[in-house]
């Protein structure tokens, strides 16, 4: 029975044309031996395992081969044989993190004098150079520089910032990236038919996701599948073999979450705990699946998503049920709590809270949907209750408990006729909290309840309680006195007052409003910028939102903290 090699070196790539996805790289070095202009200096970087170390290893053959084939070593010659056994004499690999002081380099300078004995050329891969000490560097300083014409450094690193710059402006550098999700299944799937393994979809694109870019990890994943499952791979064997969340309890999140079902998602975290898998590996599969969801969102379809294609209509289905802003706000929070989950000394109720919390969340609505609907409620003859609890900003709104109402049907309610003879200003302070509901008020988009009416010669003055209010209503006394006419037939002058209060004897919430009141009164310049509604003349500096809110809504301006010192 002949020993097991692992995938990764059974199937490690033997010619430029075999290494996957780093085309942009292997064209240039096959141009450079095609055109005798090879470098004596080269430094490959990149994620681990995405062939640097391959294809320092074809170029060293590729250079010294007896009979290459535009540019590629034929691997069948005496000095391309011994360095794929790994005894050639002039292919020398060195491991930088073992080998990383001045003695080592001093060995290595000492032996790179010397010619190469069967090759055209003495080859030096050092992997990881990035492990060197600084003074190891600058002992290599000098060789790298001015090398003997048979010498060639090929460099290999993964962090590429601990290299020092003086060594990398003697090289050239070639950037490995990471391998592609379609590249590592096509591999995957050659490798199957070679060795005679069955696997299905779903599987190598499982696999190939696992990876992380890393070909090398891939097959590592792959080979441990195959001990697992044998010569027949489905995905949910495959899915024990590596402990993996499956997809569908994921979109029972997201389902819970458009519920708001706060039940589901406690059996959701049992589920996570029974199975054993790590809260802060499902919050980030959470992450991905929202990104997905967000995806068809914002693009419309599922192309670009890396999944089965049964996961793909299942992707477009759920979109539906979401508004772009409350994926990104979703997908923030989580990746908000994945970070602080890793530090938390209770994960397990830092992961509950966090999915409570994402499944009460707050719905988000565009400011100008939010705009178009209120004008839409003016027209037919309903009124804006307000918002409980709202957040707005330049881009969206977020509330919480919308209340847009009707107000009470006032059928009931009898109104004194109008009379021009007999009904009087005293009538009218009498029968206030009439007035204030009347059809015609509620449909102004008047709010008269916090007003107390006095009569004061020929005049009702409504007092307030704050400047607030008073700045509110003041420029539209003439339009309540046009409805007191057409109600009443009253023909009546208002004036606004406030009230005033002792300090000595205000309860706690009056002491609030006064102190709210001496701040309203600090801010009493931003408000000359905005006129009366009647001429509309607003500050051109204003937001169009904030011009449309108080256009429309009759906001008023208290604070602009847009502009400061």
């Amino acid at each position: 029975m002949s020993d097991f090699v692992v995938t990764a070196r059974k199937w490690r790539p033997l010619f430029f044309k075999d290494v996957v996805g780093q085309e942009h790289i292997t064209q240039t070095l096959k141009n450079a031996v095609l055109g005798n202009r090879v470098h004596h200096a080269y430094l490959f970087t990149g994620p681990r395992g995405v062939g640097k170390t391959t294809t320092a290893r074809i170029l060293s053959r590729s250079i010294n081969c007896l009979n290459p084939k535009q540019a590629e070593p034929c691997n069948e010659c005496e000095n391309c044989k011994a360095v794929i056994d790994g005894r050639s004499m002039d292919i020398i690999e060195i491991d930088g993190a073992s080998n990383n002081s001045v003695d080592d380099i001093r060995k290595l300078r000492e032996n790179a004098k010397y010619a190469p004995s069967n090759g055209k050329y003495k080859v030096y891969i050092i992997d990881e150079v990035h492990m060197l000490s600084n003074a190891a560097f600058n002992a290599l300083l000098k060789t790298l520089e001015e090398p003997p014409p048979h010498l060639i450094f090929v460099f290999a690193t993964t962090e590429i910032h601990k290299v020092l710059a003086t060594i990398t402006s003697r090289c050239q550098r070639f950037d490995f990236k990471r391998m592609e999700i379609e590249d590592i299944v096509k591999q995957l799937k050659f490798i199957s038919s070679k060795e005679e393994i069955t696997i299905d979809e779903e599987s190598l694109l499982t696999i190939a996701k696992k990876g992380d870019g890393s070909m090398r990890d891939s097959q590592s994943i792959f080979d441990q599948v195959v001990a697992f499952c044998g010569k027949n791979i489905i995905y949910s064997e495959l899915a024990d073999a590596l402990h993996l969340i499956d997809e569908d309890f994921f979109f029972s999140i997201t389902s819970a979450v458009k519920n708001k079902d706060s039940a589901k998602i406690f059996e959701l975290v049992g589920l996570v705990i029974s199975k054993g898998y790590d809260f802060s590996e499902t919050l980030q599969g959470l992450l991905e699946h929202l990104r997905n969801i967000t995806v068809v969102k914002v693009t419309g379809n599922v192309d670009s998503l890396e999944t089965s294609q049964q996961s793909k209509n299942r992707f477009l289905e759920e979109s539906k049920k979401f508004t772009k802003l409350d994926l990104l706000r979703m997908m923030n929070y989580i990746a908000q709590q994945e970070q602080s989950l890793k530090f938390s000394p209770q994960p397990r109720i830092r992961f509950e809270l966090a999915l409570l919390q994402l499944a009460n969340i707050d719905s988000t609505t565009e400011i100008q949907n939010l705009i178009n609907e209120i004008r839409e409620i003016k027209k037919k003859g309903t009124a804006f209750d307000g918002f409980s609890s709202s957040t707005v900003n330049e881009n969206h709104v977020t509330c919480s408990d919308t209340k847009l109402s009707k107000f009470p049907n006032n059928d009931n309610i009898k109104l004194p006729e109008p009379s021009f003879n007999k009904f009087t200003a005293e009538m009218l302070v009498k029968d206030w909290s009439k007035f204030i509901i009347n059809e015609d008020v509620i449909n102004s988009g008047l709010k008269l309840n916090n007003y107390k009416p006095q009569c004061k010669d020929k005049s009702i003055v409504l007092i307030c309680r704050t400047d607030f209010e008073k700045q509110f209503i003041i420029r539209r006394l003439e339009e309540i006195e046009q409805l007191i006419e057409k109600i009443y037939g009253l023909i009546v002058r208002l004036e606004i007052e406030v009230e005033e209060k002792k300090d000595d004897n205000l309860p706690k919430n009056d002491i609030i409003n006064q102190s709210n009141t001496s701040n309203l009164r600090n801010f009493d310049s931003n408000l000359s910028s905005i006129k009366n509604k009647s001429n509309k003349v607003l500050d051109p500096n204003l937001h169009e939102i904030e011009k449309i809110l108080i256009e429309d809504f009759g906001a008023e301006l208290l604070m602009d903290f847009g502009k400061g010192d």
